[in-house]
């Protein structure tokens, strides 16, 4: 039942950032549209609203801290003629979030509200190249109280995003 109501949180949450009319929390829709866990996934759908198709591409991580479950989710969502990359936890007020791609230098951002980093200026910031070359990247989530770290795998990234792409023309 816990796993659920988890699940139906990183809905509403997730939902938010893919630009998705409002609608109930539906867990079997959840698993066939974000897909298992660690894997990137593209979507995209047209925007009531003004009848242009918005896309997203996606991963998620759970992870046990004490007897509570929690995510972190990667979003990279096209932003006029760049890509920004959107962190977004479950963690409540974050102060800060970094990433660091196999052994480069680490970027950090101080972008950072309730639950979500975002890191702007994907592609022109050269991010972009990290993420299609590498096979990980770590994520750091930066907390009043502490800090998460999570690793996400990229294999898969590159498929996706150029997928994405073409779904954008």
């Amino acid at each position: 039942m816990r796993w659920k109501i988890f699940v139906g949180f990183c809905v509403a949450l997730l939902s938010a950032l893919s630009v998705q009319p409002a609608g109930a929390a539906d867990v079997t829709k959840t698993t066939a549209e974000f897909g298992p866990e660690g894997v990137w996934a593209s979507a995209c759908n047209v925007d009531r609203m003004t009848d242009s198709k918005t896309c997203r591409l996606m991963t998620y991580r759970l992870f046990e801290e004490g007897q509570e479950v929690g995510f972190v989710a990667l979003s990279v969502i096209p932003t006029g003629t760049d890509y920004h990359l959107f962190l977004t936890a479950s963690q409540g007020l974050i102060e800060s979030c970094a990433i660091r791609v196999d052994r480069q230098p680490r970027i950090e951002t101080h972008i950072a509200t309730i639950n979500m980093c975002m890191f702007p200026n994907f592609m022109s910031g050269r991010v972009l190249d990290q993420f299609r070359n590498g096979s990980t990247v770590l994520v750091r989530v930066n907390l009043r109280g502490g800090k998460q770290d999570i690793d996400f795998g990229l294999n898969g990234f590159s498929r996706n995003f150029e997928e994405m792409q073409r779904m954008l023309q």
